[in-house]
Order: structure tokens, then C-alpha cells, then sequence
């Protein structure tokens, strides 16, 4: 097989070829291409993002403190501080009944630094410079709370001293100056209490606590030195005699604390001492545009009314606002945040300055992040949050406890807060610990259920430039409906859009009924964003669509799923193959043979694919695992047109990897055309996390016969080989490595595209993950050089740096990287242009002082000078090694293509007027969208450029300018 063969035979045709004939399907319009997708209301940047940097599972910190424990024991990351220096992450972990360490001096790295036993659950934690502090549950009785405060050696994490306290802690927050500590005594409910059938009020009552820090010797604090402030008889809350104190934070300056009280639905503001100023009720709200029926349908038409926001985690922006979030309790939860003003001295005291409505769950939609199984209680639950200010931007963060998310948003003005990014999380984020002294946000996650996969994990973000990995995919607008979401979870199939090459069709599961098929535009990627979800055809009726293939006529194949019979061990039913038009209408159904479903369980059809057309049409579709008796998948051929119209069936085996996991198995989960001989598969396993190993994709050749249905001994097992290894791509994006590869496919631009199904959200963290692997001409060819060992398939710039690589214009470094993240010098970057280039010169001479005859880019200098690209520096020097500048770097290209260009009268990036010097070229680069400017107008011409940002200008040069040229 050539690649030629290859790309005039399928990928030319973005593998979507029409299959019509046997069931005589209508001639259908193909489906008109979707308007540019709406800019989603409210998303914007400023030039910055979140980058995750590592993700850590909780249980790592039991194995350092011994190496013998049970790694699935249950362990979780609850709430988190930092020790002064900012380099040790402490956190809670009330299922391990202490506080782990997690070392962040290398934030990539961060590396599990042990464990320490507390006495009772902590529930809080705070590190000042002189002690770590621990709150504690002891309680043992509802009717009778107890708990403690101990004082921690942050250098030698021995205890100094603990004091019982007089009830239940919840949270403890400490002054800016270190002087006194507060903490949110809530002495919780008894949830089954039948009597006030687990309501309110359940006595004793909470109360607050403070603690002077500011004391000579900390081991003379006793239980009769902290002073505790009642609570009870505040007008205006649900149960004044039960206040139910949840979350305590002073503002910056110090001055005052905020208390939520959030059974009661209130906010308490004291001032440094804990002496109440004021207080206010959170209020009710009604919003709607919401899911509220767990139907799995995600439907936007629901409504809770006059719901109260019971606020859990609270913070504050600036001296004056305070910021909830209103998880809600017994009675309600309003499913997003407030901004309220909290300075007791102001008229407006407790008035909702801005409130989230319905746009925090419409934010879960657009990233597929909905958890629709809450949908009948509190939808995505936002219950943790902070405020930190990192630079100029002051940010609030907002995590969503179900949805497995954290929000976040520029609230430089409280009134008018703007949503900048998702960090996708692991499950149940609730500590959220900004250290912006280092740039770093930190998530720790409380849910822990080792047998569905689900840990508990410390993960590590850092605010840069530009825009973050994750998340992979969003939606659009809905179709005349600003600022609501298209609705999508749980992608399972992927196929090519004929005639729009740089789109796919993207399918769910049974997760969504009735079923939906998206419409996916793959070039919002291209400058490191999202993906985006452009339409939705909403089927008929519900599938469980394991497989998709669009035909041209707009119609789609699509492989169903079936289920084990319910009186047996072995046997299945419902695999089919089915045809729907292109209004969503089913056309056709095809069982699979019994002969061949009597011998599986629940996995079946995984994935369906096909080339030609008309009369010429063929399909493929894969089985998930071995049937009974056989040691092969298989892979089924099935022609339409044969036998008068009836179709016919063959079939090849496929013989899958093994796994020495306990639990685990290998099996196939999609299939998608190379060409008309050849199929490429993904064949993993069902682990994720540190845990997952196997993630590839392998090419089978079919011959053009198979077994006919009746002769199962006469199955050929195909001959399998190794085309992409996906878990790179995969643990490249520093998260939890998802488990379930499930769709792959061509598009018509000739890349190779896959996804991740996250299960609807439930027993997953429901983070997706949409990866662009690269030209299927490259991934898919015979002894190709190896890609770099930094630039794994689907990774961020891979097709420019391979592009630069198979192009001979780099040899990277002698480890096999490229170094992709390096700022690159000033010789090396004209080298690489120059190579690119390639002009006919010999060089003569030295063309300056510190470049000579023998430096390693002589050539590449001598030339630039020559051609007057660079005149070097005032003092006659070239100064090749050091880093080059995104400005610099224009002007070298500029100069060095010599482009028919007058920039524009006006400047178009902040930062660049018209007197720069190197304002010809970023406007040339600009208006051939060759490089980009920030989403805050600027261009930063003088940033260190990367390695792999100067390919990607090559690339984009080459395959937009040149080769059209």
C-alpha cells in the first residue's frame, strides 16, 4: 500500500464516502454547513491562562509515609494552604484521618512528601510562618459536638500543642498579619434526625472562635483563652437559634471576616475581633433556562423558583464584596455564585451586586461537564471558592463540586464579573488555593472510590501566556439563543464531514436520548483553543452509538451497541447497524447475525466505517471483545448491495493485546477507513490515571474476502501494526489519563482526530479530550523517522515541529526532543529560516566580530547580513545566543521573504505603535494570520519567543502562503 494510494483513495474524499444502495435510501441534500459558531457571552481573556502543570492522586502521600500501604485505600485532598515559603502544599484527608504533603518547589513535578495522623477528622487547615494549624472533628454524638485545634512545626512537622475547642470546627481562616485566628464552629445537623425530620434547628448551637496567634508561647493557649462570639437571635434567618456557621474569610486588609451561615442562608461580617458588625440574608432567586429532569436528554427548560442560595465557600473582592458560592443544603442552592456588598457602613449593605443566574450551569453545558444525574437536586453545585489577585487582575474561582470544574473569572469590577477560563478538574473540587506569589492556583479533590477509578488528587495550574490545553472542546450558542449553550456529553464516535474538510461529525452514547449527532469545527484548534461544537441533528429516538459514518448524501451509518440477555452469561441483543437520513430519521436496521451475538456479553458493535459509493459501497464495523470460545475480536465487513439488496456479512479476526491487571481487559472501541484495504483501530484498556496503559492505534490490511457468518473456523486473524501510541498525547495534557478512547477518524483535511467519552460525568471526572494526532499521511506511513520524544501525536504544536522534522530542517537535541518549550536563540532561529529557505549563498568572511568562520550557524548569519536581514547591534556585534524576541523574530521573517506589505495607518496591537521598528512586520504577520496577537490587544513583541512558536510560523507560512503561491 502507498500513500498515494491512500490519500487519493480515502483521505482525499475525507473518508465519508456514500453508501446507499441495498436499502433504497432517498437521495438527501447533504446538510448545509453551520454559520461560524457564536462567541459564547461573557468568555474572554486577557493574553493569560491557567495552564495545568501536573495532577497528583492523594493516595501518593500514604506511600511516602509508608511504602506498604493499600494505594486503594480510600484517601482524599479536601482543603488545602501553604507553607510560607510556597513550597509545600498541606491538605485535609478526613478518610485517612490526617494532613498529606505535597512538595511544589519543581510545580511540574510536584512529589508526595508524607503524612501525618491528626487527632480526629481535620476538616480545615491554615500554615502561617510560625505553625500549621489543623482543626479537628471529635465528634461522636450530634447532640454533643467536640473538636480540636493543633499547632504544627512546619519545619519539623512535630505537634506543638492541640486544644479541644468547645464543638465542631468547619473552616479556620487566619488574619493577613498572622495575628488571630477565626474559626467556623458549626456543630452540623443530624441529617436523619427524625423529629425535625433532619433539619432545623438541631442544638447546640455554632458559634464562631478566635484565638489570639499573637501569644509568646503557643503551648500556653487553653481552652479557656479562646474567646467564642454567639451567633444566635440575628434577625431575618430561617433558624436564629441554630446559626450553623459554614465558611470564615477576613478581608485583605484585615479589618473584617465574613461568616457564612449557610443552613440559615445568611452572611455574618465581625470585625478583627470577632465582634459582629452586621449581617444580612443571602436571598432567593429564581432561574431559569436550566436542566432540572434527569432525563438524559440535557434540555435547557427547566426553572427553580424563589430558591435560596445557602452559600457555603465565601470570599472577598476587594475590602467591600463579598463573593459565595451557594452549594445550598436542606433546602435549596441557587446553582451558581453572588457578588454582595459587605461593607456594614454602606447603604447597599447585603445587596446582590451581581448574581450568576443560570450562566454557571450554561458554562458545565458548553464543556460537556453537566452532571444530568444532579440535575433533580443542585445541577453542578458550585461549593468552593477563592478571590487572589495575581498582578493587575484580580480573579474569583469557582468550583463546581459535581460537574468537576473550577471557573474563572476576572472580577476586577464585582459588579461585572467576565468569565476567562475551565480548569477541568478531578472529582468533587473543594479546596481552592490561589498562591499567586508563584503564579500557581492549586485544586485538591475530595471524591475517592478506587474501584471505579475515581481518586482523590492534588493538581497544580500556573497563570502564563496564552491560551490554556485544556479544556479540548466546547459548544457554540444555540442557533438564535445568545449565551445558551449547544448541550453534549459523552462523545463515543467520530466521523468525517463530506465536502468540509476541517470538520467532523461527533456522536454520544446511550448517555443522550433521544441521540444527537454534532457538527465539530476543528479550526478554533489551530491557535491553541477549543474545538467547537457548531450544530446538533437531534435524532428520532435514542441509540447507544458506539460508531458513526457519515455518506455524502447526508446520511449516517451508525454502529449500535447492544446489551447482554438478561437470562444468561453469555449472549447479546440489539447489535445492529443503522441508517438515518439526514433529518434524523431512521431508514434501515441490520442485526448482527445471531450465530455471532449468542457468543458475546455487553460488548458489542464498537465503532463502523466504510469507502466508496453506490453500488461500490462498503462497510466495516468492530466488536468490542472476543466472542465466547474464540481468542479474537472481530471485525465485520458488510456490503449493502449484496444478495439483491439483502447485504452480506464476512468477517476477519483481530487478535487483542493482554493485560496482567486484575479486572482489567483489552478491547476495541472504533474503527475508521485508511484506505479500501486498510482499517485503522483503537484497541485499550479500561484504566486511566497513572494506571492507564494501553491507548494505540493499530492498521490491519482486509483482504477482499472474509469468513462468511456460518463459517467461524474460517476466520483470518489479520496482521496488526503499531501506528500511534495515544497515551502520550493523552498524559501531555497533566491531568487524570482518561480511560476511554473511543472515537477516531479522518477528516477531509487529511488529519487524524480522537476523543474521549466521559461518561455523562458520573463514576469519571467528565473532563473530554478532543485531539488533533497529526497527518494521517505521516501517522499512518512505513518507516518514517520517529517523532521527537517531546512531540507526541495530538500534543500542542506537533504538526508544525514534525512538519520541521520531516523536512530535514531540524535534527532536534541528542535525548530526541525538540525542545519545544525552549526560547530560542537569535542564530538559531535564522537558522532555521535560512534552512527553510534554502537560498543559494557562500558565505565569506566574518559578517561580524562574535560570528567566525567556525560557529555553528555561520552560514545562516553570514547570509542575514548579506541580504541585510540583521545589521546586528550598535556595538558591531550579532550576539547569536541570546534569546530571540517575538518582535525580532518578525523582522528576521519579514526581511527575509520581503513581502509586498504596507501596515495599516492605525496600529492594531497596543503595544506596537507605528514608530516601532518592527511594526512592518507583526502587521505582516498578522494580516497573513501567521502570528497572532493576545486577547487583550496586545502583541508582547519583546517575550521570548519558543522553539516550537517559530515552527508553527514556518508551518503556517508554508501551508498557507507559499504552497498557495
Amino acid at each position: 500500500m502507498s500513500i498515494h494510494h491512500r490519500l487519493s483513495g480515502a483521505v482525499a474524499l475525507g473518508l465519508s464516502a456514500a453508501l446507499t444502495v441495498g436499502f433504497a435510501a432517498p437521495a438527501f441534500a447533504a446538510p448545509t454547513a453551520p454559520e461560524a459558531p457564536a462567541v459564547p457571552a461573557g468568555e474572554a481573556a486577557d493574553g493569560h491562562a491557567f495552564h495545568r502543570l501536573a495532577t497528583l492522586p492523594a493516595y501518593e502521600n500514604q506511600l511516602a509515609a509508608d511504602e506498604g500501604a493499600d494505594r486503594s485505600a480510600p484517601t482524599v485532598a479536601e482543603i488545602s494552604t501553604v507553607t510560607a515559603d510556597g513550597n509545600t502544599v498541606i491538605h485535609t484527608d478526613a478518610e485517612a484521618g490526617g494532613i498529606g504533603f505535597v512538595d511544589i518547589t519543581d510545580p511540574e513535578n510536584p512529589a508526595a512528601d508524607g503524612f501525618k495522623p491528626t487527632d480526629g477528622s481535620p476538616t480545615s487547615v491554615y500554615a502561617t510562618e510560625a505553625y500549621i494549624i489543623v482543626v479537628t472533628d471529635k465528634t461522636e454524638d450530634f447532640e454533643d459536638p467536640a473538636g480540636k485545634v493543633e499547632f504544627w512545626d512546619p519545619e519539623t512537622r512535630e505537634l506543638i500543642h492541640g486544644v479541644e475547642l468547645k464543638g465542631q470546627p468547619d473552616s479556620i481562616d487566619v488574619s493577613p498579619d498572622g495575628t488571630t485566628a477565626m474559626i467556623a464552629m458549626e456543630n452540623q445537623r443530624d441529617e436523619d434526625r427524625e423529629d425535625v425530620d433532619g433539619g432545623l434547628p438541631q442544638l447546640p448551637a455554632g458559634e464562631l472562635a478566635v484565638i489570639d496567634l499573637s501569644v509568646e508561647d503557643i503551648t500556653s493557649l487553653s481552652a479557656d483563652s479562646i474567646s467564642y462570639t454567639d451567633l444566635t437571635g440575628l434577625e431575618g434567618l430561617d433558624t436564629p437559634e441554630d446559626p450553623e456557621p459554614e465558611y470564615i474569610k477576613f478581608s485583605p486588609d484585615g479589618t473584617k471576616a465574613a461568616l457564612t451561615l449557610q443552613e440559615n442562608n445568611g452572611v455574618v461580617v465581625f470585625d478583627a475581633v470577632g465582634t459582629v458588625l452586621d449581617h444580612f440574608s443571602a436571598g432567593t432567586v429564581t432561574v431559569d433556562g436550566i436542566d432540572t429532569a434527569e432525563d438524559g436528554n440535557l434540555s435547557l427548560d427547566g426553572a427553580i423558583t424563589d430558591a435560596v442560595r445557602e452559600p457555603d465557600a465565601i470570599g472577598w473582592v476587594g475590602n467591600s464584596h463579598v463573593a459565595t458560592a451557594n452549594e445550598g443544603d436542606w433546602k435549596g442552592g441557587s446553582r451558581g455564585w453572588t457578588v454582595f456588598n459587605a461593607d456594614p457602613e454602606s447603604e447597599g449593605f447585603g445587596g446582590v451586586v451581581w448574581d450568576a443566574g443560570n450562566t454557571f450551569e450554561n458554562i458545565a453545558h458548553r464543556y460537556g461537564q453537566y452532571p444530568e444525574h444532579r440535575s433533580e437536586n443542585k445541577g453542578s453545585e458550585p461549593e468552593g471558592l477563592t478571590v487572589e489577585t495575581y498582578g493587575d487582575t484580580t480573579y474569583a474561582f469557582v468550583g463546581s463540586e459535581r460537574g468537576n470544574f473550577v471557573a474563572v473569572y476576572n472580577v476586577d469590577d464585582p459588579a461585572n464579573p467576565v468569565f476567562t477560563q475551565l480548569m477541568p478538574s478531578t472529582n468533587g473540587p473543594e479546596g481552592l488555593l490561589a498562591i499567586p506569589e508563584r503564579n500557581l492556583m492549586i485544586v485538591s479533590s475530595e471524591e475517592d472510590d478506587a474501584e471505579v477509578g475515581v481518586r482523590a488528587t492534588v493538581q497544580v495550574y500556573r497563570l502564563g501566556q496564552g491560551p490554556a490545553d485544556v479544556p479540548t472542546l466546547k459548544s457554540a450558542d444555540r442557533p438564535g439563543e445568545p449565551g445558551q449553550p449547544i448541550t453534549w456529553s459523552a462523545l463515543s464516535a467520530l466521523s468525517a464531514v463530506p465536502g468540509e474538510p476541517d470538520q467532523v461529525y461527533a456522536a454520544p452514547d446511550s448517555f443522550l436520548s433521544p441521540s444527537r449527532i454534532y457538527t465539530v469545527d476543528t479550526t478554533t484548534q489551530n491557535d491553541g483553543g477549543p474545538a467547537t461544537i457548531l450544530s446538533e441533528l437531534t435524532l428520532e429516538r435514542g441509540y447507544d452509538i458506539e460508531g458513526l459514518w457519515a455518506d455524502e448524501d447526508g446520511t449516517f451509518w451508525l454502529a449500535v451497541e447492544g446489551t447482554a440477555v438478561s437470562d444468561g452469561e453469555v449472549g447479546s441483543e440489539g447489535n445492529r447497524l443503522v441508517l438515518v437520513d439526514a433529518e434524523g430519521q431512521e431508514i434501515a436496521s441490520v442485526e448482527m447475525p445471531a450465530e455471532i451475538a449468542a457468543g458475546l456479553k455487553g460488548q458489542g458493535f464498537e465503532g463502523i466505517t466504510g469507502y466508496g459509493t453506490g453500488e461500490d459501497a462498503v462497510l466495516y464495523a468492530a466488536v468490542q471483545r472476543e466472542a465466547a470460545g474464540e481468542d479474537f475480536a472481530r471485525i465485520a465487513k458488510f456490503t449493502p448491495a449484496a444478495d439483491e439488496g439483502a447485504g452480506a456479512w464476512e468477517w476477519f479476526g483481530y487478535e487483542l493485546g493482554t493485560t496482567e491487571t486484575q479486572g482489567d481487559w483489552i478491547g476495541l472501541s472504533e474503527i475508521t477507513a485508511v484506505d479500501e484495504d486498510t482499517l485503522a483501530v483503537i484497541e485499550r484498556d479500561k484504566l486511566n490515571g497513572p494506571d492507564a496503559s494501553i491507548k494505540k492505534v493499530f492498521t490491519v490490511d482486509v483482504p477482499e474476502s472474509g469468513a462468511a457468518t456460518d463459517a467461524p473456523e474460517q476466520v483470518e486473524v489479520l496482521e496488526k501494526t503499531e501506528a500511534i501510541d495515544v497515551l502520550p498525547a493523552l498524559q501531555a495534557l497533566n491531568g487524570w489519563t482518561q480511560e476511554k478512547l473511543e472515537g477516531l477518524t479522518i477528516a477531509g483535511n487529511g488529519n487524524v482526530y480522537a476523543v474521549t467519552d466521559n461518561d455523562g460525568v458520573e463514576d469519571a471526572t467528565g473532563e473530554t479530550v478532543f485531539l488533533n494526532l497529526g497527518a494521517a499521511e505521516e501517522l499512518f506511513a512505513a518507516d518514517l523517522v520517529p517523532a521527537f520524544t517531546d512531540n507526541a501525536p495530538g500534543s500542542k504544536h506537533f504538526a508544525p515541529v514534525r512538519w520541521l522534522q520531516l523536512e530535514g530542517l531540524t535534527n532536534g537535541y541528542s535525548d530526541g526532543s525538540f525542545g519545544k518549550y525552549r526560547e530560542i536563540s537569535r542564530g538559531e532561529s535564522l537558522a532555521f529560516v535560512y534552512r527553510y529557505l534554502d537560498p543559494e549563498f557562500s558565505p565569506e568572511g566574518a559578517p561580524f566580530p562574535d560570528v567566525t568562520g567556525e560557529h555553528t550557524h555561520y552560514a545562516p548569519i553570514s547570509w542575514a547580513k548579506a541580504n541585510e536581514i540583521t545589521q546586528g547591534y550598535a556595538d558591531g556585534e550579532f550576539k547569536p545566543t541570546r534569546e530571540v524576541t517575538r518582535g525580532e523574530f518578525a523582522s528576521f521573517l519579514y526581511r527575509a521573504i520581503d513581502p509586498e506589505h504596507m501596515g495599516p495607518e492605525d496600529t492594531e496591537f497596543t503595544d506596537v505603535p507605528t514608530s516601532d521598528a518592527a511594526y512592518q512586520a507583526i502587521t505582516w504577520l498578522a494580516s497573513e494570520a501567521l502570528s497572532v496577537g493576545y486577547h487583550d490587544g496586545s502583541y508582547q513583541p519583546d517575550r521570548k519567543i519558543t522553539r516550537a512558536e517559530v515552527a508553527t510560523i514556518l508551518y503556517r507560512y508554508e501551508t498557507m502562503i507559499a504552497t498557495e503561491g
